[in-house]
């Protein structure tokens, strides 16, 4: 735990080194008192760096009291020193002041040296009451971590549910094969059922035969190869006594030779990492019998470095039915289930939602005597109960949980803040964090480094089996992801118990202490209209997620944002604001804002969130014009619009990439006119573009030549473009841009409602990085196609939709590393190209709502002597859906 503790202590730090420095002109008159506080925090850190060297520093609590105490004093730093900006803000704006405001003004000066005084004391204070075992730690000599004792999680294996197919699948790979050492993996989620399902394989009958030695070795988070040796070879002889002092290679060299002269069978159950299985594989020889081993990890990288094949078997969730039987087993034994409590039985099992141990757990607190009301009661919400901390599945949570970095369980906690079972973008998820100050911000680094380690983090998270991927993008990026219903109760839980999140609701409505972190889900209404609402400026984000949009009363507009004036985070996406009143536009620490509303103008007044990183704005209107001068939002990186923006003209301000760029890296949706030469001039970071409107605009020659969309060509990062043609304006559009015209970087690109003619589509390929393109809405109209005499050379994804295609010819050639060919709503398409069947990368065609003959040309090339080539999916499933091969 230690190197993480200083490594965090250090971040905090730094953290609040960058808020006063960002704030310097704002805090001119208490800039002496923040400066000290800082060069105290990072005096302090240089002695806790110290004492964090130590390897029995890892387990010491005093460091991890410290470290909540540091947190502490940081975050009620800045909260004075955001309070004390807020009001030079409005200071500063009100102009010419009387006497009395200027007064008050500097009392308030006053109040907030003081407060940073005080922090000082408490900083002092902390110092002093944990110098002694600090002092200790750097004085002690530095000794090596005990061996830990390793606890083999206790399985259950009678009533065992769901598992006879995977078993037979597991028993298959293990028999079946070549004679060299074959190494398998099981991987999954906790409680999911590995170290069950590897039991029922491990004591099967036939294997027994099969194999001249089976062992069954737990290894654990608390890894210790050793150990591990040690009691692989008890398992040979009894006189173990004479390789304690062995070093460890010495040890699997043993090991070989005891292995060396039979068929083995070897279990390696519950691996956590990558290091740990290659100090541990070195053991296991290849001696040419067709031995193998067998191992389970909750990692996905793990999973995926030690199959031999580079195929893990992934452990499914029960289904429904299947949740069901094992409870009534649980519960009843032999004996069914009253028909009085099926049906809350039922409900029970499905909330479970195909974890085994959590309907074990569950089980254990209902028996066959409960009354129906007891039943009810768990039905409603059996979550509290199988995280309860004596409970086995919290426990194995629990384990995943603290083996997270010290960034990463801030980001896991805080899949609190959305609804059980809500599908969670991706992209939205990421700018969270970063908005929160979640993402480590090393010295120097842009939000692009911020952002690039947010993903890193959800990989990890995904990677660890703690939250799920529900859809991917096209190029294999996550789009959406959601926890666990089990998950979520222990995040919920922690996240509390940390005052990291408080889901708001009736009870906690008259609670005395004020959370940092709000969220309000179904009674939206109700907390805005409450008289016991919250008010503090100590609430650094709001966030609401209702199932469906809600439209504000005129009373409430301005309750927000005047309940808590500090806000970082505002993400109320689901509401929706006539108008924003003018209260919004004083959260002047605002990173995050997600708002729906009915506005056709985006005032200037908005430019005053001079913090704001990620702008997601709705709006009902076809349009939205934007009056405020964002090109001075010197923060501002992503501004997404489900409508058409039409942006103003930047000030004349230095030259392209000069000082008057901005670091925007994403604009969707924008006009055509706005895509000028002086407004992407301002935008040479723009990695994400989206243009929604009457594209003729865009793509018609001006005077002197050039085009509008001529601008585009020197956006150097861009890598997605999107053009969106008005439905108002579905005319044939004149000419498709000659391919010099567009960016040479582009990865992925939609066009949607454009019909250009077929005869322009090879002109793409000219787009040598192209990976991914969307063709949608009459992208291109007619009925003919001929690419054979063109190369896609990196495209991967392919979709068309809703075009009157006909015939369509290609080579093999024509699309040469494409995995994906998605045709929806091609109701006239002939046939698939024969030559597409014979792409070796290909893994998908899916054909949606298409005719007879175009379905009948798929499945002709879909297997090559019975035997399938690649996955193909038709619909309507009366159509035949076939299936992997």
């Amino acid at each position: 735990m230690a190197p993480a503790a200083d490594a965090l202590v250090g971040e905090l730090v730094r953290r609040l080194a960058t808020l006063v420095e960002e704030n310097g002109s704002y805090i001119i008159w208490i800039k002496d008192q923040t400066d000290d506080l800082v060069a105290d925090l990072e005096s302090f850190n240089a002695y806790l760096m110290q004492a964090s060297m130590n390897q029995r520093a890892r387990d010491n609590f005093v460091l991890k009291d410290v470290v909540d105490k540091i947190r502490n004093v940081v975050t009620d730093a800045e909260d004075a020193i955001l309070k004390y900006t807020v009001e030079t803000k409005k200071y500063n704006n009100k102009g010419l002041m009387k006497y009395l405001q200027i007064l008050a003004y500097y009392v308030k000066v006053n109040e907030s040296a003081r407060e940073i005084q005080s922090i000082r004391e408490r900083v002092k204070k902390i110092r002093q009451d944990h110098t002694p075992v600090l002092q200790a730690l750097i004085d002690e000599p530095n000794r090596g971590q005990p061996i830990l004792q390793r606890m083999a999680p206790v399985v259950e294996e009678e009533d065992v549910v769901g598992f006879d197919n995977e078993a037979k699948v597991i028993k298959d790979r293990l028999k079946k094969g070549s004679k060299d050492l074959t190494f398998i993996s099981i991987k999954g989620m906790a409680g999911l059922g590995k170290t069950t399902l590897t039991k029922m394989v491990f004591k099967d009958s036939d294997l027994q035969y099969d194999f001249f030695t089976r062992l069954w070795v737990y290894v654990s988070r608390t890894f210790n190869r050793k150990q591990i040796f040690l009691d692989i070879l008890s398992n040979f002889t009894k006189k173990t006594n004479k390789f304690h002092d062995m070093s460890e290679e010495n040890l699997a060299e043993k090991i070989q030779e005891f292995l060396e002269g039979g068929k083995y069978f070897i279990v390696m159950d519950d691996v956590w990492s990558v290091k740990d299985w290659e100090c541990l594989k070195i053991a296991f020889p290849n001696n040419m019998k067709g031995s193998r081993v067998l191992v389970t990890t909750r990692h996905e990288k793990v999973a995926l470095h030690v199959d031999s094949d580079g195929n893990p078997h992934s452990l499914k969730f029960l289904i429904n039915d299947e949740s069901w039987e094992l409870l009534e087993k649980k519960v009843f034994r032999k004996e069914k289930c009253p028909l009085l409590l099926e049906a809350r039985g039922r409900q029970i099992a499905t909330k479970c939602q195909g974890l085994p141990l959590a309907v074990v757990v569950i089980a254990g607190v209902l028996n066959k005597n409960s009354t129906p009301s007891h039943w009810k009661r768990v039905a409603e919400n059996p979550f509290p109960e199988i995280n309860q901390e004596n409970q086995s599945y919290n426990e194995l949570v629990k384990l995943s949980y603290d083996q997270l970095p010290y960034y990463s369980k801030d980001c896991f906690l805080y899949l609190a803040a959305f609804p059980i079972g809500h599908e969670i973008a991706a992209w939205k998820l990421i700018r969270l964090w970063i908005a929160e100050g979640f993402i480590p911000r090393m010295e120097g680094a842009y939000m692009l480094d911020l952002e690039q380690t947010a993903e890193k983090y959800l990989e990890d998270l995904i990677d660890r089996n703690l939250l799920m991927v529900l859809k991917r993008r096209a190029d294999g990026q996550i789009k959406t992801c959601r926890i666990h219903d089990t998950l979520h109760e222990f995040c919920k839980k922690e996240a509390a118990i940390k005052d990291l999140f408080h889901e708001m609701d009736r009870a906690k409505l008259e609670a005395n202490k004020i959370p940092r972190r709000l969220c309000v889900h179904s009674s939206i209404l109700e907390f805005l209209k409450s008289n016991d609402r919250p008010s503090s400026e100590r609430v650094r984000s709001f966030l609401c997620f209702c199932s469906k949009e809600t439209e504000i009363p005129p009373e409430c507009f301005s309750a927000i944002p005047k309940s808590f004036p500090l806000l970082r985070v505002m993400d109320i996406e689901y509401l929706k604001f006539k108008v924003l009143p003018k209260e919004f536009y004083l959260l002047y620490n605002l990173r995050f804002l997600a708002v729906s509303t009915e506005l056709k103008i985006l005032p200037k007044t908005f430019k005053e969130l001079w913090n704001m990183e990620t702008l997601v704005f709705n709006t009902t209107q076809n349009s939205l014009e934007v009056k405020a001068e964002i090109w001075s939002m010197r923060k501002l990186r992503h501004v997404h619009s489900n409508t058409s923006l039409q942006l103003p003209p930047p000030p004349i301000t230095g030259m392209a990439n000069g000082p008057g760029s901005t670091d925007i890296k994403t604009l969707c949706t924008i006009s055509p006119s706005s895509c000028t030469g002086e407004i992407l001039h301002k935008t040479p970071d723009l990695q994400k573009l989206g243009i929604r409107g009457n594209l003729a605009e865009l793509l018609e020659t001006r005077q002197g030549g050039i085009s509008l969309f001529d601008n585009i060509q020197k956006l150097d990062c861009l890598e997605n473009l999107k053009l969106i043609n008005d439905a108002l304006h579905g005319n044939k559009l004149r000419s498709f841009p000659r391919a010099e015209k567009f960016p040479r970087r582009l990865r992925k690109m939609t066009l949607s409602n454009t019909p250009f003619d077929w005869k322009d589509f090879g002109i793409l390929a000219s787009l040598e990085e192209l990976e991914v393109l969307k063709l949608e809405e009459d992208a291109f109209r007619g009925e003919f196609c001929d690419v054979r005499s063109v190369v896609f050379k990196q495209l991967q994804y392919l979709r068309i939709e809703r075009a009157n295609l006909v015939s369509w010819t290609a080579s093999k050639e024509s699309f040469r590393v494409l995995k994906y060919l998605i045709l929806r709503n091609c109701s006239k398409l002939d046939a698939v190209p024969a030559a597409i069947g014979e792409i070796q990368s290909l893994k998908l065609i899916e054909l949606y709502c298409s005719n007879k003959r175009a379905t009948e040309s798929a499945r002709e090339i879909h297997q090559i002597n019975g035997e399938a080539r690649f996955q193909l999916s038709i619909y309507p499933p009366d159509q035949d859906v076939i299936s992997n091969h």
